[in-house]
């Protein structure tokens, strides 16, 4: 009989692995980074097999234990061979089949493939979390509806099962996850559609969730008198963080290279290239690396320049911020924790800082990749040229980017135009 329990191991932090045993054959599965939050060895009950309720995320991390180790446990009751043999069997079968997955499952199957898919720096390519937030919300609804989701296969979804999921999000949960459980159920009705479990066609008419036509937050830039405040501003009288001048410079970064704040961290001084004499950074956006045709490609200049030495002497490993490291990489618990992190303690440094800018909005780090697109744009630099630079497309910058309110430059000039 092959008995299968978690178990803590390591000296370095909280780390979680799934243990099988069968006779003294021994096989562990690591799990550390399909958890959620910063766990501490404080917060596993190995008698119980599961997080206290005072861990992060106590209640998504537990559901996804469960669910990660009913297939194995399943496959362990009938199993009369070795620990390794059950695991190549479950290997072999990991890909769909004829027999139909329930709803839970082909979640898992997704979760795993995404895993599969790694950057150049080992951090996950996809965002599963998502994923698994999806799952306990369909559980959640069963639950409520008396439908046993433990059985709900895959090829029971319809559209009015989904539907009745929305209504359900909406009146339950207040709206609260209407956008992430539409993109998820989207995406894996149309997964399931190219694995023959589903037709999407049927699905046409379900009242998914849409994103407006532009972005609510296109209007959200800052002025070149509010950019000139932020690079003077007495910081010290605003925050008594150790990270303000590094908070401030890497806000500086996007504000002059107009790229995303995962770009930024995860940008090496190897993504540096000489072009026509001058130095550029030439790298393709995480987000997008695999559908991206021509990689992003931005000048250096000089208060750039400025930026990567001052920070040179504490980045690691190439990288040129002191962000991101080969050992965090290694031991954070969560896909790209460290960018998480960082980003979201920076917005919090924001929300002070935007006020004394006398933003009339809440000030965010996309705010300067938006102010710079604004920026360029106003200034005359082509459009297709600043799409490029940013890595998104002219009608991204039209509708998601561009701030024509706030381009004073062309503005003035349309006014001095008037004249007849």
């Amino acid at each position: 009989m092959i008995t299968i329990n978690y178990q803590m191991f390591g000296t370095k932090g909280f780390q979680l692995r799934l243990r099988l045993y069968q006779d003294g054959e021994t096989k562990f599965i690591n799990v550390t980074k399909m958890l959620k939050g910063a766990i501490q060895k404080k917060h596993w009950n190995q008698k119980k097999q599961l997080f206290i309720p005072s861990c992060p995320f106590s209640d998504e991390n537990n559901a996804m234990l469960v669910q990660f180790r009913q297939r194995y446990d399943e496959m362990a009751i009938n199993w009369t061979g070795s620990v390794f043999g059950m695991i190549a069997a479950m290997e072999t079968a990991t890909e769909p089949s004829q027999k139909a997955m329930t709803v839970s499952e082909f979640i898992q199957y997704v979760v795993d493939q995404l895993n599969k898919n790694k950057h150049a720096d080992g951090s996950g390519k996809g965002s599963f979390e998502n994923y698994l937030k999806c799952d306990k919300r369909l559980q959640e609804f069963c639950k409520a509806k008396k439908i046993k989701y433990s059985k709900l296969l895959i090829t029971e979804l319809n559209a009015a099962f989904v539907n009745n999921v929305f209504e359900w999000v909406e009146r339950a949960r207040k709206g609260t996850g209407m956008c992430y459980v539409s993109k998820i159920l989207h995406s894996l009705i149309m997964k399931a559609d190219k694995e023959g479990y589903l037709k999407a066609e049927d699905f046409k008419k379900c009242n998914w969730f849409k994103k407006p036509s532009s972005s609510s937050q296109k209007f959200h830039t800052l002025t070149e008198e509010q950019c000139k405040k932020f690079t003077t501003l007495d910081l010290s009288s605003i925050s008594k963080s150790p990270l303000n001048e590094l908070y401030r410079d890497f806000c500086l970064f996007i504000l002059y290279t107009g790229q995303s704040a995962c770009d930024a961290i995860a940008l090496r001084y190897s993504d540096i290239k000489k072009i026509g004499g001058i130095s550029h950074f030439v790298f393709n956006r995480r987000k997008i690396a695999e559908k991206q045709a021509v990689p992003c490609s931005v000048p250096i200049n000089t208060e750039l320049d400025r930026i990567m030495l001052r920070w040179r002497r504490l980045a690691k490993d190439g990288y040129i911020f002191p962000i991101r490291n080969k050992e965090k990489l290694k031991t954070q618990i969560t896909n790209n924790g460290d960018i998480k992190h960082f980003i979201g303690n920076l917005n919090n440094w924001l929300k002070k800082v935007g006020k004394a800018l006398g933003c009339s909005f809440p000030l965010h780090t996309y705010t300067f990749r938006h102010t710079a697109i604004t920026h360029y744009i106003s200034k005359g630099v082509p459009v297709i040229y600043v799409s490029n630079m940013m890595g998104t497309s002219i009608e991204n910058c039209e509708k998601i980017y561009y701030n024509n309110q706030g381009d004073t430059a062309s503005r003035n000039k349309v006014l001095a135009a008037m004249k007849f």
